[in-house]
């Protein structure tokens, strides 16, 4: 089974400052993994260096990926207020072949349809973060990060959430959980990265 990161020296941080020293990492395709971690850990470093997001520096790390579609859901919300929800969607999968029904039939199991006209300004925290899981859910990507992935959702929403992941792994496709300690939600995790060791 093949990788789509892997790194036998990862090191992360931000001008001269260190955040993940050394880590030795390998990611495989259709696995699920979890990194938890105290606030300051690098938890969300790591993320957003697997999700290519990340904005400070590798240092000398050898890191190697492959061409894995890859989403992350950050702790701040990525969508952009002055647009539709509609709106969003095109632009965020502007590239992809999306299919209006099954665009429809997302929103609807999202409790969404009725406001995909309606600006993500006038949205509160829980509908924005059901929004970005929704668009994660039609994107349908190989590699799903979500960095906390329960803040913000009530409990239709975690449940929500939670047949996503079952969804994905009924898919075999690979899901990446960010959090403080692990929420229990993914039925098999290949491992557990604990950067409070």
């Amino acid at each position: 089974m093949s990788s789509f990161f892997e790194s036998s020296n990862l090191q992360l941080g931000y001008g001269n400052q260190i955040v993940i020293n050394h880590l030795e990492i390998s990611l495989q395709s259709s696995k699920n993994y979890e990194i938890i971690g105290k606030n300051g850990s690098g938890k969300t470093t790591l993320l957003m260096c697997i999700s290519k997001n990340f904005i400070g520096n590798t240092f000398n790390s050898d890191i190697r990926r492959n061409n894995n579609s890859i989403l992350e859901i950050g702790p701040i919300p990525s969508l952009i207020p002055k647009m539709s929800l509609m709106e969003n969607i095109n632009y965020f999968l502007h590239s992809e072949n999306l299919i209006e029904k099954n665009v429809e039939e997302i929103l609807n199991n999202y409790e969404l349809n009725n406001f995909k006209n309606d600006l993500i300004e006038d949205f509160s925290s829980g509908m924005v973060k059901r929004s970005e899981i929704a668009i994660a859910d039609i994107k349908n990507p190989d590699v799903l990060c979500i960095d906390e992935p329960l803040v913000y959702l009530d409990k239709n929403g975690v449940e929500l959430l939670f047949d996503l992941f079952n969804k994905r792994e009924s898919q075999e496709k690979t899901t990446i959980l960010s959090s403080q300690e692990s929420i229990k939600a993914l039925t098999n995790v290949e491992r557990t990265i604990n950067l409070n060791d």
